[in-house]
C-alpha cells in the first residue's frame, strides 16, 4: 500500500462519493473499498471510465459504454431501449450489483436491473471492480460491482444535440456552478426518441417497429459549511417508454423512476464518516396498443436505503473502516407478482454491518481482511468475509491474491411471481484469485487468474408455466483476463483478452449467453483539434437455450473535430461492416448505424 497517498486521502468523505472531495492528481477509486482510495493501492481488479471517456466514446446508452470493459458481456434483446443483460466474469446477470452514487438500485424484488433507466448524460464516471465484494455490499456483490458516479465538483456548462439512424434524436444539457463560497448547484436534463427497428422479426409481425423514448433531469446542491462538515442532496427523475415483441405481437412498456439522495460528511484528523439515505420509486406498464396504461401496471416498488460509515487512520500503516446499512424493500402492486397477498413480509428489511482493515506490516506488502453480515426478514441472517493480499516482487511488479465468499439473495419475483417458491435459499459462491500486475516497456499490464464455485442457482424447474424457481444448479467459472494500457506516440490503447470456462457442473454444459472467448481494443489518437477512435469486439460462440450464437467481430469508429474553443463536431459509426450477430437467440442486433452530434461547451 502506497503509505503517503492513502495518508493524504484518508480525509477525504466516506462513500458514497461528495462532491467536495479534494483535489488530486491520483486516480481515486471509491467503490473498491468504501472509501477513497489511489488506484495504485487498490488490489481488486477495477476499470476506471470518466467523462471524458464517456464523450469520447460517443454512448447513445450505458449498454454502449459497458459493451467496451474488459471481462463484461452484453446480451440484448435488440436495439436502443431493449432489455439488456449484463454478464461480469461469466456471472449470471444479476450477480453484479449496480449502484448509483453509492446507493443499490432498487433490483432486489425484481431481480435485475434496467439499464435504460440511467441516461448516459448524466453520468460523471464509472468504477467497474470485478470479482466478489459481497463483504463490503451485501447480496448480489459475486461477479463485481458496476457504481455509477453522477456527483461533481467541477463547474461546468454545456448543451448536446445528436441525431442518426432509425430517426434518432437526442439533446441534452448540463449546468454546475458555485453558490458563494459554500455552496454548489447541478443541473440536467435530456430527452431522446428512437424509432427502432423489428427486434424479433417473424411472419405475424411484419412491418412492427420497436421504438424508445427517453427523459430525465437531475438536480443538485451540496454545502461546505467548514473544513470537518458538508452535506448534499440529489433528485433523480427518469422516465422511458419503448415497444419490444410479445410473441409476435407488438407491445408497449412504460417506466418511471424518481430519487431523493443525501449525505452528511464528517472529517476531522484521523477520523471521517458519512451518513447518507436514499428513497426511490418505480412504477411500470405493460399493455398492447388501444389498451389503457393505468390499468395495466406491472410493478410498483420503493427502497428506502440508510447507511452510516466510519473509517479511522490508526497509523501511517493501518487503516480502519466499518458501517451498518439498512435497506427497505416494498412492493405496492402490480402484475409482476401473481398474487401480491401472498408475500409473507412486505415489505422486506435487511439490516447490514460490516469491518474492513487495510494494513502494510512491511512495505512491500499490502493486505485487506473484510467481513460482513446481513440479516433479513426474508431469508435470516448471511455472513460473508475476504481477505486479498499484495506483494512487491520487484521494482514495477505485484502479486495479488485473494479470496472472498459472496451471495445473491432470491428476489421477490423468484420468490412469488411465475414459478414462484417461498422457500427458495441465497445463492452462494466463493471466489478465488492470483493476479500479476506491472508495467513493462510502458506497457500498464495485469494477468488474472480466477474461479468461482456458485452453489443453489435458482433455476426454472419443469414444463413451462407449470414448473417452478428452485435451487437446483451449480456454477463452476475458470478464467484468464489480460488487460494492458499502452501509447504508441499520440495513439492510446487498451487490450483485453479473456478466456473462461462458464460450466453448468450439473449439467456440464455451456453457461447460456456466455462465450469462452472474448477480445477488446479500444484505441484513439490526438491530432491538434482531432480526435478519432476506434472500439473492436470480438465474441466466440455461445449457447442461447436451444440456438447457438455465432462468434462474432464487431468494429466501431468514431471522430471528432473542435472547430472553436466552445464547439466540437462529432461523428460515429456503429457496426461499421453491417455484421449479422446476436446477443440473444432470435433477436438480430441493430444493422449499421450513422450519428451526428454538436456538443457546445460555455
Amino acid at each position: 500500500m502506497n503509505k503517503q497517498i492513502v495518508a493524504s486521502l484518508v480525509a477525504a468523505s466516506f462513500f458514497p462519493v461528495s462532491t467536495w472531495a479534494e483535489p488530486n492528481t491520483e486516480t481515486v477509486v471509491v467503490t473498491a473499498s468504501r472509501f477513497a482510495q489511489s488506484d495504485a493501492s487498490v488490489l481488486q481488479s477495477a476499470t476506471i471510465l470518466t467523462r471524458q471517456d464517456i464523450a469520447r466514446l460517443q454512448a447513445r446508452s450505458l449498454v454502449d459504454v459497458l459493451r467496451t470493459v474488459p471481462s463484461i458481456e452484453i446480451a440484448q434483446s435488440g436495439g436502443r431501449g431493449q432489455i439488456a443483460s449484463i454478464f461480469m466474469r461469466g456471472t449470471e446477470s444479476d450477480h453484479s450489483l449496480v449502484l448509483i452514487d453509492g446507493v443499490r438500485m432498487a433490483s432486489s424484488i425484481t431481480g435485475s436491473v434496467d439499464f435504460n433507466q440511467i441516461p448516459v448524460n448524466s453520468i460523471e464516471r464509472i468504477e467497474i471492480i470485478r470479482g466478489a465484494r459481497a463483504t463490503l455490499y451485501g447480496s448480489s456483490a459475486i461477479g463485481g460491482v458496476i457504481n455509477i458516479i453522477t456527483k461533481s465538483n467541477k463547474e461546468r456548462a454545456n448543451v448536446s444535440a445528436t441525431m442518426g439512424s432509425l430517426d434518432h434524436h437526442a439533446v441534452s444539457g448540463a449546468w454546475a456552478t458555485k453558490l458563494g463560497d459554500k455552496g454548489h448547484f447541478s443541473g440536467m436534463a435530456g430527452y431522446e426518441s428512437n424509432d427502432g427497428y423489428n427486434v424479433h422479426p417473424m411472419a405475424s409481425n411484419r412491418g412492427d417497429q420497436h421504438g424508445f423514448t427517453g427523459r430525465n433531469a437531475q438536480l443538485g446542491y451540496s454545502h461546505r459549511w467548514n473544513a470537518s462538515w458538508s452535506a448534499d442532496i440529489t433528485g433523480r427523475w427518469y422516465q422511458n417508454e419503448y415497444d419490444y415483441d410479445y410473441s409476435g405481437s407488438l407491445k408497449h412498456g412504460w417506466l418511471e423512476s424518481q430519487a431523493l439522495a443525501g449525505n452528511l460528511n464528517y472529517r476531522s484528523g484521523v477520523w471521517s464518516a458519512t451518513l447518507s439515505g436514499e428513497f426511490s420509486q418505480r412504477d411500470k406498464y405493460d399493455y398492447f396498443p388501444g389498451s389503457a396504461r393505468k390499468e395495466n401496471k406491472n410493478s410498483d416498488v420503493e427502497q428506502v436505503s440508510t447507511s452510516l460509515g466510519l473509517q479511522y487512520q490508526t497509523t501511517e500503516d493501518w487503516l480502519l473502516g466499518g458501517g451498518v446499512d439498512y435497506r427497505q424493500d416494498t412492493f405496492n402492486e402490480g402484475s409482476l407478482i401473481t398474487n401480491p397477498d401472498d408475500i409473507a413480509i412486505n415489505p422486506r428489511d435487511n439490516l447490514g454491518t460490516y469491518l474492513l482493515t487495510q494494513f502494510s506490516p512491511v512495505e512491500a506488502l499490502s493486505i485487506e481482511a473484510s467481513a460482513r453480515s446481513d440479516d433479513n426478514e426474508q431469508y435470516g441472517q448471511h455472513t460473508t468475509w475476504q481477505t486479498s493480499a499484495g506483494l512487491a516482487i520487484a521494482e514495477g511488479y505485484q502479486l495479488v491474491a485473494s479470496y472472498g465468499t459472496a451471495f445473491k439473495a432470491p428476489s421477490l419475483t423468484e420468490l412469488y411471481g411465475l414459478g414462484g417458491n417461498a422457500t427458495l435459499k441465497p445463492e452462494e459462491s466463493s471466489n478465488t484469485e492470483l493476479a500479476l500486475r506491472g508495467v513493462t516497456a510502458d506497457v500498464d499490464w495485469s494477468l488474472t487468474g480466477y474461479i468461482n464455485r456458485i452453489d443453489n442457482l435458482i433455476q426454472y424447474a419443469g414444463s413451462y408455466p407449470n414448473g417452478q424457481n428452485q435451487n437446483v444448479d451449480k456454477a463452476k467459472i475458470e478464467g484468464v483476463e489480460f488487460i494492458a494500457n499502452f501509447d504508441v506516440h499520440a495513439l492510446h490503447n487498451r487490450i483485453s483478452l479473456e478466456y473462461k470456462d462458464p460450466e453448468n457442473e450439473k449439467t456440464g454444459e455451456q453457461l447460456q449467453r456466455r462465450a469462452k472467448r472474448v477480445a477488446k481494443w479500444d484505441t484513439s489518437y490526438q491530432w491538434e483539434r482531432v480526435l478519432l477512435g476506434t472500439q473492436w469486439q470480438y465474441q466466440s460462440e455461445r449457447t442461447d437455450w436451444n440456438d447457438r450464437l455465432g462468434s462474432y467481430s464487431l468494429w466501431v469508429v468514431t471522430a471528432s473535430y473542435q472547430a472553436t474553443d466552445n464547439l466540437t463536431v462529432k461523428g460515429k459509426v456503429d457496426n461499421v461492416f453491417d455484421k449479422d450477430y446476436e446477443t440473444a437467440g432470435g433477436y438480430p442486433a441493430p444493422e449499421r448505424a450513422y450519428f451526428m452530434t454538436l456538443d457546445y461547451q460555455y
